[in-house]
C-alpha cells in the first residue's frame, strides 16, 4: 500500500488513545450522560447497521448521496477505516472459530474481546490471502471509501476538536461512549461465539461455527446479538426469527434502503 493509504496498524495508537481517554473520563471526569447515550447510539448503529450490514455484507442499498453520508458515519465510529472493516469481517466469516479467525474465543477470550486489535502480525495476515486482496481492491474502487480511508484520522480528530471547542464535556462524553461501544463489540466477538455462555441459544444448529444468539445481549446490542441468525445467512438484513428477536439495526437499514427508490418506484444501484 502506498503512503496515502491508511494501514490497519497505523490506527492502533489512535484507537487505544481514544479508549484510554474514555476510561479516564469514566473514572475521573464529568460527562453529560444524555450525550454519552447519544454518542453510543451513533457508534452502535454506525458499526452495526452501516459498517457491518451495509458495507461489509451489502445487505441493503441506498442512494449515492446517502452512500457518502454512511461512509462518513462509519468512519466517525473510529473503529477502523471502512475497507479494513469489510476485509477483516469477510475474513472472519470465511474462517469463523478457527485459528485463522482474528477474534475467535477459541484463540483466547481476552484476545477475542479486545487484544486482537493490537496484534500487528495477525492484522497483517488477514490481507495476505487472494480473497482479501480482491476484496480490498474492490473496496478501493469506491470513491467514498477511498476518500475516507485517506482521511480517516483527520476526520475523527476534527470531530474531537470540534466537540472540545463547543464544550469540553462533550469530548469526555464521546470518549466514554467509545469505550462502551468497544465493550459491546467485544462481547459480541467473544461471548456470542461460546455456545455454553449463559442465555445463549442457537436457532440454526447446522451452522458449522459456534455462533450463538443471546436473549439479553441480543436486545442490548440492538440486534447484533442475534448472531447465530446472522451466521446462518450473513447477507440477511433483518435478523428477526423469533418474536422477541427485535432487530433495531436491521430496521434502520430497511429505512435507509428507502432512499434508493426513485419516483417511479424502481431502485437505483449503489
Amino acid at each position: 500500500m502506498d503512503s496515502k493509504k491508511t494501514s490497519p496498524s497505523s490506527i492502533i495508537p489512535f484507537v487505544w488513545l481514544y479508549t484510554l481517554m474514555g476510561i479516564f473520563s469514566w473514572i475521573f471526569l464529568p460527562v453529560y450522560w444524555p450525550a454519552v447515550l447519544g454518542f453510543f447510539l451513533f457508534f452502535s448503529f454506525g458499526n452495526g447497521t452501516v459498517a457491518h450490514r451495509y458495507f461489509a455484507h451489502t445487505s441493503f442499498k441506498v442512494s449515492r448521496p446517502v452512500h457518502w453520508v454512511l461512509a462518513l458515519w462509519a468512519t466517525l465510529t473510529g473503529y477502523t477505516p471502512i475497507q479494513y472493516w469489510i476485509v477483516q469481517h469477510r475474513h472472519h466469516h470465511r474462517f469463523t472459530d478457527t485459528v485463522e479467525d482474528l477474534h475467535s474465543p477459541k484463540n483466547g477470550i481476552l484476545r477475542s474481546f479486545i487484544f486482537w486489535t493490537v496484534d500487528k502480525k495477525r492484522l497483517a495476515s488477514v490481507f495476505s490471502s487472494r480473497t482479501s486482496i480482491a476484496n480490498y481492491i474492490q473496496c478501493m474502487r469506491d470513491p467514498a471509501i477511498r476518500f475516507f480511508d485517506r482521511y480517516f484520522l483527520h476526520t475523527n480528530i476534527l470531530l474531537l476538536v470540534l466537540l472540545t471547542l463547543i464544550d469540553y464535556h462533550l469530548l469526555f462524553s464521546i470518549t466514554l461512549a467509545y469505550v462502551f461501544e468497544q465493550i459491546r463489540l467485544g462481547i459480541i466477538n467473544s461471548a456470542l461465539h461460546v455456545i455454553k455462555f449463559p442465555l445463549n441459544y442457537r436457532n440454526h444448529k447446522d451452522v458449522a461455527d459456534s455462533s450463538s444468539n443471546n436473549y439479553l445481549i441480543g436486545l442490548l446490542t440492538f440486534g447484533f446479538g442475534w448472531h447465530n441468525n446472522h451466521h446462518s445467512n450473513p447477507g440477511k438484513l433483518i435478523l428477526t426469527e423469533k418474536w422477541w428477536e427485535i432487530d433495531l439495526e436491521g430496521y434502520l437499514g430497511w429505512l435507509l434502503s428507502l432512499t434508493c427508490r426513485s419516483k417511479d418506484g424502481s431502485k437505483t444501484r449503489r
